[in-house]
């Protein structure tokens, strides 16, 4: 049987932690088995040492199941919206970041309630929105002296 490689970094992370704690506490019965309760500076210096070897083992196993660089990590579990947000992510400014979270937390939030929010000026919200309306990636509505802002549909599909 052979066990696959964890595909996620949190797989990989939890797989590691995980092997810390088998080594320790296997290596640890062993020792106890072998030399008993004894309170000698051998037993503290072999459970120091299993330690450091579940630690030794764990980082030597994250190192491991890293992808290769041929290999693509597994895309990370969520909504399509989470999945396409992240990847958008990359392509726009810090700001604009910080303004699709907030529109993505409280959809249908006004362009005021941004402004507030944020404590950006009123223009600098306004031209931030207008060019992520611009890319597709915002809809705004008018909503009496202000607008409603709301998550493209294509960023809800897969």
């Amino acid at each position: 049987m052979r066990i696959a490689k964890p595909k996620t970094e949190n797989e990989r992370l939890l797989a590691s932690v995980l092997l810390v704690f088998v080594i320790y506490f296997g290596l640890n019965s062993l020792i106890f088995a072998f030399y008993g309760e004894q309170n000698s500076i051998v037993v503290r210096y072999f459970m120091s040492l299993s330690f450091l070897g579940g630690v030794l083992a764990g980082v030597l196993f994250f190192l491991w199941s890293k992808p290769r660089g041929g290999e693509k990590p597994r895309a990370t579990a969520g909504s399509p919206l989470q999945r396409n947000l992240a990847i958008l992510e990359h392509a726009l400014k810090e700001d604009e970041v910080l303004l699709l979270r907030m529109i993505t937390n409280s959809e249908g939030i006004t362009q005021d309630s941004l402004r507030f929010r944020t404590k950006f000026s009123k223009s600098k919200v306004s031209a931030l929105l207008l060019g992520m309306e611009k890319n597709g990636v915002i809809y705004r509505e008018k909503l009496g002296r202000t607008y409603k802002v709301t998550i493209a549909d294509w960023l809800r599909k897969e």
